[in-house]
This record gives C-alpha cells, sequence and structure tokens, in this order.
C-alpha cells in the first residue's frame, strides 16, 4: 500500500482481519478483502463467473473495511478535493493521484489509480444490501481501476448473432433487459443485458467482453415471461426498485464470453407499439454513446475512453431501433440489421 494511501486510511487496516478473494476479469486480477462476511458475499455473487487462482498476482487490490456506528470520517477527508462529478447518489472527486468516491447514508472510497488500490469504508447498515455494496460503493470506484487497464464499461446490453456482435446502449428503463430477453428465447447469445466491458481489438474497432451479472427486470417485462413469475428481490433495496433475475433462469447457457462490436443499436420505445428501425449518422451515435459509457468519471482514462468510443462508431453499423410489443417483430429487425452489415 502506497504512503499516501495510508496516511488517509491511518491504522484501520492493522485491526482488520479480512476475507479474502480473487477475481480474474479478463485477464485483469482483482483481490478483494472484505472484514465483514456479508460484505465478502456480495461481491463474490457479484463476480461470482470470474472466481480467480488464490494465489494469482493482482493488478487490483479492494478492501472492503466496515465503518464504525458513528464515525462519519472514517475513509478521511474529502473537503481539499476537486470535485469531478456530483450524481446526488454519489459524489467523485481528486487530489493529485487519489480519487474519493462518497455515497451518502452508505460509504466511502479512496483509491489511487496508478497503483491499483482501493479501500471502501462501509455503513454498517449496508451489509446485508448485497446489490448496493456491488453497485454503488464497489463497482463505480473499480470500475475506474479497470479503465486503467484497458478494460471500458459501457450501460448496455450485449449480443451475439451468427458471429455478429450487437451493443445495445440505454439508460434504465429503455427496454434493454427486455430486448435482451426477447432476443434469447429467439436464438440470440448474450453477454450481459446491462453492463458489458469493451476493449480495442488490432482492427480498430471493440470487442464486448462478457459481464452476465443478474438480469434486472420491471413487473411488465416478468409478465411477458411466465417462467419469471416467481422472480423477486429478497432483500429492501433504496437503489434497486427492480426484480432481480439469475441467468440460470433464462437459459445460461446462452452466454458468451466475447464478440466483437459489429452493430450498435440505440433502443427506444415505440410510442405507437410497432417496431421500426433506421441508420443513423456515426456523429449522432458518437454522441449518444458517449453519454452510457461512463466517460465523465475521469479526465485521466476520458482520452483513451473517447478514442475506443470513436474507433467502435467508425467499425460498427449504427442503428435506432423503436421496440414494439410483438418479440417476433423484434427479433426479426434485428435480423434484418444483421443481414445489412
Amino acid at each position: 500500500m502506497l504512503d499516501s494511501l495510508s496516511e488517509i486510511m491511518g491504522q484501520r487496516f492493522s485491526d482488520a482481519k479480512p476475507n479474502a478473494a480473487t477475481y480474474d476479469v479478463h485477464g485483469v486480477v482483482t483481490k478483494v478483502y472484505a472484514d465483514d462476511h456479508l460484505l465478502a458475499l456480495a461481491i463474490q455473487d457479484f463476480l461470482r463467473p470470474f472466481r480467480g487462482l488464490p494465489g494469482a498476482e493482482p493488478d487490483i487490490e479492494f478492501y472492503l473495511l466496515t465503518k464504525p456506528d458513528g464515525d462519519k470520517d472514517a475513509g478521511g477527508s474529502f473537503r481539499a478535493a476537486e470535485l469531478l462529478y456530483d450524481w446526488k447518489v454519489l459524489r467523485y472527486s481528486r487530489e493529485g493521484q487519489l480519487r474519493y468516491q462518497e455515497v451518502p447514508g452508505a460509504g466511502s472510497v479512496a483509491a489511487d489509480l496508478d497503483a491499483g488500490l482501493a479501500v471502501a469504508f462501509v455503513d454498517s447498515g449496508m451489509s446485508a444490501r448485497a446489490w448496493s455494496v456491488a453497485h454503488v460503493i464497489f463497482f463505480p470506484i473499480w470500475a475506474q481501476l479497470l479503465k486503467v487497464k484497458g478494460l471500458f464499461p459501457v450501460h448496455a446490453a450485449g449480443m451475439e448473432r451468427q458471429g455478429c456482435g450487437l451493443l445495445f446502449p440505454g439508460r434504465s428503463g429503455s427496454g434493454k433487459s427486455t430486448l435482451s430477453l426477447q432476443l434469447l428465447r429467439r436464438g440470440f447469445r448474450l453477454l450481459g443485458d446491462d453492463t458489458v466491458f469493451v476493449r480495442a481489438n488490432s482492427h480498430d474497432g471493440a470487442d464486448m467482453l462478457f459481464f452476465p451479472e443478474e438480469v434486472d427486470v420491471c413487473p411488465e417485462t416478468v409478465d411477458l415471461f411466465p417462467q419469471l413469475a416467481l422472480a423477486r428481490n429478497l432483500t429492501e433495496d433504496r437503489w434497486q426498485p427492480k426484480t432481480r433475475v439469475n441467468l440460470g433462469d433464462v437459459r445460461s447457457s446462452q452466454v458468451i464470453e466475447s464478440a466483437a462490436v459489429n452493430l450498435l443499436v440505440f433502443p427506444v420505445i415505440a410510442r405507437d407499439g410497432c417496431t421500426r428501425y433506421e441508420r443513423i449518422g456515426q456523429t449522432e451515435a458518437l454522441a449518444e454513446l458517449i453519454l452510457f459509457a461512463f466517460l465523465f468519471m475521469d479526465p485521466e482514462t476520458s482520452k483513451e475512453n473517447f478514442g475506443l468510443l470513436a474507433g467502435l462508431v467508425r467499425r460498427a453499423g449504427c442503428f435506432r431501433l423503436h421496440m414494439g410489443l410483438d418479440g417476433g417483430e423484434l427479433a426479426k429487425a434485428v435480423d434484418e440489421m444483421v443481414a445489412r452489415v
């Protein structure tokens, strides 16, 4: 651990006896330490497909420590740091090579991106909220550490059809999960329904890499798929109102590890209920893709991130898909776009 980060954390590491687990995420090894069994389980569930060998040399080390009750400054003071982003539920700041993340009412994180090191102090009441620990506390900073290693997250669904990779960027509620489930039923293969990683390839384009976390679906989607009727959240979570469905319930055999991005498709829900699509220009596609690529989070990796997205747009066919209610028509429209690449 570097002196600069250890000075901020004081002696808190010396008192911890953390559980340790190793995860190999597409060649980038992350070692996670936790001083609470529930915190360890939250990350284990989140990164289960990437469980690696315990003795592997880590590229990233991430500590999850329970913040003592009443201690409002366990992670150090962020007052001198430059605020980079304020998303209300999450604030992201920097001071030199250090990065700080604050999640009011949940915890705080300090990280050294160059050293591949992060330390989170989690409010004691958050330990049982596995989704929030993984997605709101762990993932944002971990994603920045992965960017330094050349893996860039995109808020998107990733699918594959007959060797053609399709990336569907979109915000929550845009229909990505419903679309993914409809296409899975019709022979497409899945890389992720909400987040995938992209990495530069040797053809000035990008490969998307699977991140098969649980599928998050709204009640309307559950109604469309009777096999999901028993799916439910097991714990209350103010950051995640949707139902979470394990991929084992939606044909996990159709999950694949990687695919080149050949099609970039922006899904929107059709107001008239009728499925249709149109080609869009590269400038428009890049401007929209940036919104879903976590580009804003850190200026140190923004140039490389932007270059990767620009190369992806140049190499891929770009479309907008207006999603109607008929799953067969959706699959037909996507197949037509695949045929046009």
